[in-house]
C-alpha cells in the first residue's frame, strides 16, 4: 500500500527540469550571445542593400526571443509550462531568422546552421521532450521554411533538398528523444521506488520512523499551532500470540488504513515501531485535535478484522501533546505524548490523554 499523499516527491518535469534546465540555460545565453553577436554582421552584409531595415527587423526579433528563452529557464513564472515556453520562443526566434534569412538572399548554410543549432537545443531537453510538442514544433518549421521558400522564388532543387534534408534529420533527432523519453521514464520510475521505499514502512505504507522525524522537524521547527498524537494498539502481543504474526500483520494494515482515512493530507503519518504509530497534525485548534483523535479511536474500536476464519476487534490509546511556549524541540514534544500514552493505557486502555 503506498499512501501518495505522504510522499513528497518531484513529478516527472520538475526532477528532470532541475537536472536538465542548468545546463540548458548555458546553452540558451550561448544563443543568445551569438544571436547579438551577428546584429553588426548582418548590418554590414545589408547596409547598401534595400534589404537594410528587413534583415535588422528579423535579427533584433530572433534577440527578443532568445531573451525570452532565457526568462523562460529562468524564472519561476514558467514553472509549470516551462518545456511548452522554451520550445514556443525558441521556435519564434528560429522563424525570425529564417524568415530574415530566406526573404534577403543570405547564402543557404544560415538556414541549415541556424537550423542544426535549433535541433541541438531540442535534443538537448532531454526527457522533458514529448513526442506531441516535437512533432509540432518539427511540423511547424518545415513547413514554414517550404512556404517561405517557395514565396520568395527559390528553385524546386533547393526546396527539395532542403525537403529530404530536414526529414532525415528530424527522423534521426525523433529517435533521440523517444529514447530518451523512454529511458527517462524508467529513470523516474526507479528514483520513485527507491524513495518511497527508503520513506515508508513496507507493511503499513505509512512514513517509516526516520522519515517521519525528517518531515516532523521541520513542521515543528516552523510551525505554531503544531499537535501530536501518539498510539499504539492495545494487547497487541496477544493478538500475536493467540491469532498469529500474519494476523497481528493484517492488523497493522487496518489500522494504518484508518489512520490515513482519518486525518488530513498535510497531516504527517507514521508508523514509529511495532505497533505504535504518530501524526503531527499542522494548523488545528484543541477541539478538531481532539476530534480527529476520538475518531481514530472510535473507527479502530468498531472495525472487526476478518483473516483465517477469524474476527477480531481492537483498540488503541491515545496520548496528545500540544506544542507551546514551554516545548523546544521535537525530542520533548514526542515524550509529551509518549507519557500521556502512558497514563492512556495505565487508566484501561482504549483511552484518550492529553
Amino acid at each position: 500500500m503506498l499512501n501518495n499523499r505522504l510522499i513528497e516527491f518531484d513529478s516527472f518535469d520538475s526532477f528532470f527540469g532541475k537536472r536538465i534546465f542548468p545546463r540548458f540555460l548555458i546553452f540558451s545565453y550561448l544563443g543568445l550571445f551569438l544571436a547579438i553577436l551577428y546584429l553588426p554582421f548582418d548590418y554590414s552584409v545589408y547596409k547598401d542593400t534595400a534589404y537594410l531595415t528587413g534583415a535588422l527587423i528579423s535579427r533584433l526579433l530572433a534577440i527578443f526571443f532568445a531573451i525570452m528563452v532565457v526568462l523562460a529557464v529562468k524564472l519561476d513564472y514558467f514553472s509549470n509550462k516551462r518545456v511548452i515556453a522554451v520550445t514556443t520562443f525558441g521556435t519564434l526566434g528560429y522563424t525570425s531568422l529564417t524568415y530574415g534569412y530566406i526573404a534577403y538572399n543570405a547564402p543557404s548554410f544560415f538556414i541549415v546552421y541556424n537550423w542544426f543549432f535549433y535541433l541541438v537545443a531540442t535534443m538537448m531537453l532531454g526527457a522533458l521532450m514529448t513526442k506531441k510538442i516535437f512533432i509540432i514544433m518539427e511540423s511547424f518549421q518545415i513547413a514554414i521554411v517550404i512556404i517561405l521558400m517557395s514565396y520568395f522564388g527559390k528553385n524546386q532543387e533547393e526546396i527539395f533538398l532542403y525537403f529530404i534534408v530536414s526529414i532525415s534529420l528530424v527522423v534521426y533527432v525523433y529517435a533521440v528523444i523517444r529514447l530518451n523519453r523512454k529511458n527517462g521514464e524508467e529513470a523516474y520510475n526507479n528514483a520513485y521506488f527507491m524513495y518511497v521505499t527508503s520513506s515508508t514502512d513496507g507493511l503499513s505504507g505509512l512514513l517509516n520512523r526516520r522519515t517521519w522525524y525528517e518531515k516532523s522537524e521541520k513542521f515543528f521547527e516552523i510551525g505554531n499551532s503544531v499537535a501530536f498524537i501518539m498510539l499504539d494498539i492495545d494487547h497487541f502481543k496477544k493478538i500475536n500470540d493467540n491469532y498469529g504474526h500474519d494476523t497481528g500483520d493484517v492488523v497493522i494494515k487496518q489500522v494504518s488504513n484508518i489512520l490515513i482515512e482519518q486525518t488530513r493530507n498535510n497531516d504527517i503519518v507514521g508508523r514509529l515501531g511495532g505497533e505504535e504509530f504518530g501524526i503531527i497534525l499542522i494548523n488545528n485548534n484543541f477541539d478538531d485535535i481532539l476530534k480527529i483523535a476520538e475518531r481514530i479511536k472510535d473507527n479502530v474500536q468498531n472495525t472487526t478484522i476478518n483473516h483465517n476464519n477469524n474476527s477480531i476487534n481492537v483498540t488503541v490509546s491515545i496520548g496528545i501533546a500540544i506544542k507551546d511556549s514551554t516545548i523546544n524541540n521535537l525530542k520533548d514534544f514526542i515524550k509529551i505524548g509518549d507519557i500521556n500514552l502512558y497514563k492512556a493505557k495505565e487508566s484501561g486502555r482504549n483511552k484518550i490523554v492529553f
